[in-house]
């Protein structure tokens, strides 16, 4: 009888350990609160603005433990920040750090700014003996120009768990809440602030013109940029500058594509830039530049350029700015005689009676603008004389001219005698167009003259007809 009283005795002291063990792990203390600063059961950041740097909030986390182990403290973007319309915060605008030393025992695995992500990030350690601990994680939003107003929310978990362990983990879940005040707007500036694109032929640091856009804010889809130029630039003479007079181009935007190719103006839309899918914030340069204007007549020419932003972050296309464009064309009416280190003389050296025919040669090239027929016209001083002053005849001594792609009409296709005083070489076409000829003087030599050098002056002068 007393073999069997041992034996009940040592199952009833087993079943009494067994439910002291039970009963110390039901009640052994292992748990985590996580308290935002300004109260509350969630995180929130009101009323962000662009020019903020950055909006910060801090969380206590408090650790409670008494199973002398160690744990760690990881947290988890459960739903990333996000409006009704489907608008995501920029992936790096939400981060996370612990403020050192505000623990007491572990490791604080994030005193480095970290960005929040989808995946576990272990933010806390405890120290090996798993002591409780309490310290403070501060959560940051960094403004940004790609972020399009509007309530952001979202969800955080933390997780407290174990290292070696059977304790069963710990999970807090906080809302997060961000709301933005961002104007998306697209700006347009010209170098001296003005509403006017200004372009000069005549002066070579205005010859161009670089416009800046400015696309500020997220517009949440993508848009597109055109330009559209109300009428043909006309002078107030009434002439008309051509399309092809001045041609834009725009440098390489950082986050859409700008038009990267030298363009004539149209009177239709161009496109001048598209946004990234998502209609981000970028910033570019348009660059007007003005051509060969040698073949437009003279005077101001005036138009008005509409910029205009369309696409399904808009109902309809909408009207963004309009700058005057103003090229001024300045009158030209210019002759150039070459070669020029002659100064208008003709003359022939060492001529002797025996000679073959002698030839010198005049390039004229007109530049005009003024849209007026005009006329070339020579002014022969003398004859061919030498210094004894005795003279060539003029039967000797002659001129035609040739064409060099010439527009107008040459009046002495054919030899003609060199005369004393005026006559009339060229005329121009009834545009007045630029041109160009070339006048041959011919001396045949006759077997009477006397050796020597023979020269006479000429003068070419361009008048209006």
């Amino acid at each position: 009888m007393k073999r069997k009283y041992s034996f009940r005795g040592l199952i009833l002291i087993l079943v009494l350990y067994g439910i002291f063990v039970i009963s110390r792990d039901a009640y052994a203390v292992f748990s985590l609160s996580v308290n935002p600063y300004q109260g509350g059961y969630d995180i929130r950041f009101d009323k962000i603005t662009p020019d903020m740097d950055r909006v910060n909030r801090e969380v206590t986390v408090r650790i409670t433990s008494d199973i002398a182990k160690q744990y760690r403290l990881s947290n988890i973007l459960l739903q990333p920040l996000s409006t009704l319309e489907g608008a995501r915060l920029p992936e790096g605008c939400f981060v996370v750090y612990g403020i050192r030393g505000s623990n007491g025992f572990g490791t604080i695995n994030v005193e480095q700014e970290v960005p929040l992500r989808l995946s576990r990030q272990i933010i806390y350690t405890s120290n090996g003996a798993g002591n409780p601990d309490s310290f403070t994680l501060v959560y940051g939003v960094l403004p940004s120009a790609n972020i399009v107003s509007g309530l952001y929310k979202g969800r955080l978990g933390f997780t407290l768990e174990p290292i070696d362990s059977t304790q069963e983990p710990v999970t807090v879940v906080m809302d997060i809440s961000a709301e933005f005040q961002i104007e998306s707007s697209i700006e347009i500036k010209t170098p001296t602030g003005s509403k006017v694109i200004s372009l000069q032929a005549d002066k070579e640091d205005n010859r161009s013109c670089a416009i800046a856009f400015n696309i500020k804010g997220g517009f949440g889809n993508s848009f597109r940029i055109l330009q559209l130029v109300n009428e043909q630039p006309i002078s107030a003479e009434g002439n008309f500058l051509s399309w092809e007079a001045v041609t834009f181009k725009a440098d390489a935007a950082q986050r859409g594509r700008a038009i990267n190719e030298d363009t004539p103006l149209s009177n239709r839309q161009q496109v001048i830039y598209t946004s990234s899918p998502g209609g981000e914030a970028d910033s570019f340069i348009l660059e007007y530049k003005l051509g060969d204007l040698l073949q437009q007549k003279a005077g101001k020419y005036r138009t008005n350029i509409k910029y205009l932003v369309e696409g399904s972050a808009f109902a309809q296309t909408k009207l963004i700015d309009t700058l005057a464009l103003e090229v001024e064309n300045p009158r030209i009416f210019d002759i150039t005689v070459y070669p020029e280190n002659q100064r208008g003389v003709i003359e022939f050296l060492n001529l002797r009676p025996t000679d073959e025919p002698k030839k010198n040669e005049m390039i004229v090239e007109v530049k005009s603008n003024t849209g007026k027929q005009y006329q070339v016209t020579q002014n022969a001083y003398s004859e061919l004389v030498n210094k004894a002053g005795e003279v060539i005849r003029s039967k000797y001594f002659n001129l035609y001219t040739e064409g060099m792609d010439t527009k107008g009409t040459l009046k002495f296709p054919a030899p003609e005698a060199v005369k004393k005083g005026y006559m009339v070489l060229f005329v121009s076409d009834n545009k007045g167009s630029s041109d160009k000829f070339k006048i041959i003087y011919e001396l045949a030599v006759s077997r009477d003259i006397k050796s020597g050098d023979y020269s006479t002056k000429i003068t070419y002068s361009l008048s209006e007809l």
